[in-house]
């Protein structure tokens, strides 16, 4: 939701200005590429959304003109993120913005027809376009051949606007796609940069059932992402005890967001992962995540807002606040704003929110990736009294050894394949398919 308001905000910016200034289709055609990242990285709903709530402050801005104008150009970010997510070529992308040319077609030459005043509003604003542009001409040696073929062909264009007008459509969202689709491609790869890349749709099954997730055993398990070449995941065989700190260490791009997100039932893999129950994804008892830009999870005004966002009223009245707030070192805080919170309170603030829904299993993706020293040590602090006071376990991904030296089971990824890492002291290797000691 935040990430579709941000990019849609900012398409209907860019629409605005290329409405106001001289340079506007190509501005008009920069407005299409924040559409077309949502779309590239998230299902079609989001965009659907912003594209309405980015029309309708269009509609303030500028009026039913402008207004028009942001859904159309949310289409074809709709059209243009399907061809890149899904690999298609230019031809089938043409073919994709067929339909909205034949649906605004529709619609413009439908209204011009039934609506006379609207039909002689729009020729008189062509007469007037024609007339300014004459009247500057004459003053620029060498163009009069070209008021003279404009002087025969705007009459023309008006005479027989109903053929003309869906032409002019025609090549105007064609030619609109194929130079959006051109910008769009390199400015999705620095949203992504920027975002981070979207997460695969959480299955239905994460939602569902009595909760139960620990202790989870992955049998032969193994992920591929859709388009991907190389498995993510292969051949993966260990068990996730319960009330245990388990740390998953390896390389940048090695499995270990993928072996977490699977622990989480965030992906669907091949194999056998086996629970106790189910997953229960934000249910009390169930499963909670946090990643490694607090940011993109705090999304309430006050610290109390946000431990409590999304819970219904019952819930959220069952939510000792404060307590958690002491528990996480943020006491007292209940009433602060969380836009003052430094990136470490952040991410305290984001493990109190998912412990306000007392799981049984925390999934931490790298969480102290993105906070200085200090922040660092707070939250990986934190992440073990969780397990010992809370009785949590907690899956907690990272590439400092200092952090996965504390935790009880460790796990090293390479290449999709997870395997015994060196023991931590105090704690225990797990070998593929052995019981934890």
């Amino acid at each position: 939701m935040a990430e579709a308001a941000v990019l849609g905000d900012l398409s209907v910016a860019m629409l605005f200005l290329g409405w106001l200034l001289p340079l506007g289709p190509v501005l008009m055609a920069l407005a299409v590429a924040p559409m077309a990242a949502l779309a590239a990285r998230r299902r079609p709903r989001a965009v659907i959304a912003a594209g309405l709530a980015s029309s309708s402050v269009a509609f303030l801005l500028g009026g039913a003109t402008l207004w028009s104008l942001a859904l159309v150009l949310a289409l074809i970010g709709m059209a243009i993120g399907a061809a890149i997510r899904r690999s298609w070529g230019w031809l089938r992308l043409i073919g994709a913005a067929l339909p909205i040319w034949a649906a605004v077609a529709g619609v413009t030459v439908s209204q011009l027809f039934l609506f006379a005043n609207l039909r002689k509003l729009a020729f008189d604003q062509i007469h007037n376009s024609w007339n300014g542009a004459r009247n500057v001409m004459r003053h620029i040696p060498g163009t009069h051949g070209i008021i003279v073929g404009g002087n025969h062909v705007v009459p023309w264009v008006i005479r027989y606007w109903w053929g003309v007008i869906p032409v002019a459509l025609l090549l105007g969202i064609e030619g609109a796609t194929v130079l959006a689709a051109a910008i769009s491609r390199p400015a999705i790869r620095r949203v992504e940069r920027a975002l981070g890349a979207p997460a695969p749709d959480v299955p239905l099954a994460a939602h569902e059932g009595t909760p139960g997730p620990v202790p989870v055993r992955l049998s032969d398990v193994a992920y591929r992402y859709p388009g991907a070449e190389s498995w993510a995941l292969s051949e993966v065989d260990i068990e996730i005890p319960d009330r245990a700190l388990v740390a998953v260490t390896g390389l940048n791009g090695s499995g270990k967001s993928t072996l977490a997100r699977v622990v989480a039932g965030l992906v669907d893999a091949e194999g056998e992962v086996t629970r106790p129950a189910g997953v229960a994804l934000g249910r009390p008892g169930g499963t909670a995540v946090i990643f490694q830009r607090p940011e993109s999870q705090v999304l309430g005004i006050r610290l109390r807002d946000d431990i409590t966002w999304g819970m219904n009223a019952a819930a959220a009245r069952a939510v000792d606040v404060s307590a958690l707030l002491v528990l996480v070192g943020l006491e007292g805080m209940e009433d602060e704003e969380t836009a003052t919170l430094s990136g470490g309170q952040l991410q305290r603030l984001a493990i109190a929110a998912a412990l306000a829904r007392r799981p049984a299993l925390l999934v931490s993706d790298e969480s102290t990736s993105m906070l200085d020293p200090a922040g660092r040590r707070q939250v990986a602090d934190l992440l073990v009294r969780v397990v010992k006071e809370q009785g949590v376990t907690v899956l907690h991904v990272t590439h400092r050894r200092e952090e996965a030296a504390r935790a009880d089971v460790l796990l090293s990824v390479s290449a999709g394949h997870v395997s015994a890492g060196e023991a931590p002291a105090g704690g225990v290797a797990v070998p593929a398919g052995s019981e934890p000691a």
